[in-house]
């Protein structure tokens, strides 16, 4: 998993390179005012990974075991370790990061699973060229192996993992329900560490080279000048000079570390959800109106069609129901090309939905609403 580890710091580096300041601004990952405990769970995450991971190399037998599930599972469940790589992938892309990338449903109602998480990462990694990290969880994330040991559905039989109540893993086409701990499993555990520890570095690496204020170019909306606060304890926050007026006089808005108070706030500054969710739906669809197809996993942009089905408005609707066509014709282009009978027929009901939810959004703005019914007819013959 050497190529994962190597991605996760070509990341960084492209990251940096296309814009420090949307960099920084998710290293800070501001949600609101509060220290940074509260915050976040990634300085926990930092410590207890560390923690299983002495236990795990001092431990044997079935006390090894449990300490490497526990140090395997944790690593797969932290919400903001997915928000910010998912953040670094949409910088290199020339989006923008977020602290809400991956915390919010179209209602705000929860966050996403884990397996949500990673749908949506699949097609960041693809378009950021991170074959690395695409193999990373594809080879070494299994789902059922976390949620069999949280839900305490699992034992040990002759240095076995089995599974119970469950289904079964998929290795190399084989369905299994169980596995040998030291042959297989462990060496998925090494290489999560190897992926963490790594992140980790890179992490406060970064994070303390700002051991002194620093200016730089950014958009925070506008284009600014912008100061990196920076201190013998790493990053402070940024500063923009006399950014906004309150009665005819001049003050800095920005983010940064109340020293007096301990904690992080941000100064001059408002968050409306609603525009927050504006702007990243707009980030969103020139992403995909920037892409040839989607490649890897399409859960990420359905999701994108919900938000805006629900938010109505017009403009986005048009501008989704023409992604909805272009992807299924990709997708029809495919099916015309594969020459296996039987993968061309499966392709039908991979198809269908983008020509359904097109029609379901947008039929107002056909010109010939009977050619998309006449191409759903011919999809559902298949």
């Amino acid at each position: 998993m050497n190529s994962a580890v190597s991605d996760v710091e070509e990341l960084f580096n492209e990251a940096k390179a296309a814009s420090e300041f949307d960099v920084v601004l998710t290293l800070i990952n501001y949600k609101g005012i509060s220290s940074q405990n509260l915050n976040s769970n990634l300085l926990e995450w930092f410590e207890a990974i560390p923690f299983y991971a002495r236990l795990y190399r001092d431990l044997e037998g079935n006390e090894k075991a449990r300490v490497a599930l526990q140090l395997y599972s944790t690593f797969f469940e932290n919400s903001d370790f997915y928000n910010m790589i998912g953040s670094i992938c949409r910088i290199t892309l020339g989006y923008k990061g977020s602290s809400y990338l991956f915390w919010k449903t179209r209602k705000y109602e929860r966050l996403l699973g884990i397996g949500e998480k990673q749908d949506f990462l699949m097609e960041l990694y693809a378009d950021s060229s991170k074959q690395g990290l695409i193999e990373f969880y594809e080879q070494i994330h299994f789902k059922e192996i976390r949620n069999t040991f949280f839900h305490s559905a699992y034992s040990f039989e002759n240095g076995e993992y089995v599974m119970h109540d469950s289904d079964p893993i998929n290795v190399d086409g084989v369905q299994r329900n169980s596995f040998e701990l030291s042959t297989f499993f462990y060496p998925k555990v090494d290489a999560v560490l190897a992926v963490f520890e790594k992140f980790k570095k890179l992490y406060w690496d970064l994070w303390n080279s700002y051991s002194e204020d620093k200016e730089i170019n950014g958009y925070f909306p506008n284009h600014s000048k912008i100061t990196i606060l920076g201190s013998e304890d790493g990053l402070k926050g940024f500063r923009i000079k006399d950014a906004v007026k309150f009665y005819g006089k001049p003050h800095d808005s920005g983010i940064w570390y109340d020293e007096q108070y301990g904690f992080w706030a941000g100064q001059n500054i408002t968050m409306y959800m609603d525009r927050v969710e504006d702007i990243e739906i707009d980030d969103q669809l020139r992403r995909y109106e920037n892409k040839d197809d989607i490649i890897k996993n399409d859960k990420d942009f359905f999701n994108l069609i919900d938000k805006i089905r629900e938010k109505n408005d017009q403009r986005n609707i048009r501008r989704a129901t023409i992604l909805l066509l272009k992807y299924g014709d990709v997708r029809i282009a495919k099916m015309e090309a594969e020459e296996n009978p039987y993968k061309k027929k499966s392709f039908s009901k991979i198809i269908l939905p983008y020509y359904q939810l097109a029609l379901e959004i947008g039929s107002h703005i056909f010109k010939d609403v009977d050619e998309i019914k006449t191409t759903i007819a011919g999809l559902e013959k298949l």
